[in-house]
């Protein structure tokens, strides 16, 4: 029964990355109807299950060939069941974000960044999953993959950061350190 459910589910990342890729395609040629907005909309609520997840899994996957756990099983089927469910749901993401920045109001050169990024982190660990008990995949390319793929998810944070709270948002702080203090009578609303 265990293996029908592995089964399923790599069937079902299989039927993700085709469909996302239909998305991304005719993407200017589509228009979300109304009664799917709201799957759109719940992106920003759902983002943060598989960025801790494939966080999770690409630390893993970066140490899946030390002697020490390269011959355990657990590990092995717990990195590889985590990364499942962590792109898996990467895609869902993927999907509800497709379908929210084709509303309108949407047509910010920083929302192609973060939705080039975001598709990159998906289609990288979908990769990585598929190929990642194959001859070939050995460390070098684990790690390799593993730091990409957590590189892309750093820029999709930091891009949709920009998008929901503005730019420099993560930077700010540190950068107001080096900004000279303005007596509250000379400051002015919303620059100080």
């Amino acid at each position: 029964m265990k293996g029908n459910y592995h089964r399923y589910a790599a069937n079902f990342l299989f039927s993700l990355n085709i469909f996302i890729f239909f998305l991304w395609l005719f993407e200017s040629k589509l228009v979300v109807p109304q009664w799917l907005q709201p799957f759109g909309r719940m992106h920003p609520m759902i983002l943060h299950f598989p960025i801790v997840l494939l966080l999770l899994s690409m630390v893993m996957e970066f140490f899946r060939f030390k002697t020490a756990y390269n011959t355990q099983g657990f590990y092995q089927n717990f990195t590889s069941n985590l990364l499942l469910v962590g792109v898996i749901s990467s895609g869902i993401t993927v999907i509800m974000g497709l379908f929210l920045s084709m509303e309108e109001g949407y047509s910010n050169p920083v929302l192609n960044w973060h939705k080039w990024s975001g598709i990159s982190v998906f289609f990288i660990a979908s990769l990585i999953y598929t190929y990642r008990n194959t001859s070939w995949y050995k460390a070098p390319v684990a790690k390799a993959g593993a730091l990409i793929t957590t590189l892309c998810l750093i820029l999709a944070g930091h891009f949709g950061a920009a998008l929901t709270h503005g730019d420099n948002f993560i930077w700010q702080p540190v950068l107001a350190l080096s900004q000279p203090v303005v007596p509250l009578e000379e400051a002015i609303l919303f620059d100080h």
